[in-house]
């Protein structure tokens, strides 16, 4: 029987891509032994380049379960890095922030980010990387804008 599924297919590419690039940055947050998990430096990460959110919105820009941001969470409260405030349009919810003392592992986590991303473009070009760029920014507003359209009808 004939594999139906290709591997050089850009779904099968990019999920291969995104869990050894994911890999990377593990090991790099792992051997940096900055005081948080890589799930946690994930979670720091994206509130740094998204703004305080809901929890609800930042597990799905994450892609994980509710549950497990709230764990993250708990964890990175504890340490100071994190705040969570009720949200003033609904009491249910909650806003998470970044404090101030977030800022010095923030820079930790953007090195460790730094090597993972030179580990993986070791011998592409500059120009290569700058098309790669530019592909995967068309591709994520093409999937957005089919995400968007379908939810509305």
């Amino acid at each position: 029987m004939r594999n139906a599924i290709d591997p050089n297919s850009p779904g099968f590419l990019i999920s291969t891509a995104a869990r050894l690039m994911r890999a990377a940055f593990e090991r790099e947050i792992e051997n940096s032994q900055i005081g948080v998990t890589s799930g946690e430096a994930r979670v720091l990460a994206h509130m740094s380049v998204n703004g305080a959110m809901r929890q609800h919105h930042l597990a799905d820009r994450l892609g994980v379960a509710a549950m497990s941001v709230t764990a993250f969470l708990d964890k990175l409260e504890s340490l100071g890095l994190i705040q969570r405030s009720a949200d003033p349009n609904d009491r249910r919810a909650k806003i998470v922030t970044l404090t101030q003392a977030a800022e010095p592992i923030l820079g930790k986590i953007h090195l460790a980010g730094s090597r993972a991303t030179e580990a993986a473009f070791a011998g592409i070009s500059a120009e290569d990387f700058d098309l790669f760029r530019t592909v995967c920014h068309k591709l994520c507003a093409n999937l957005d804008e089919r995400r968007c359209t379908e939810a509305a009808s």
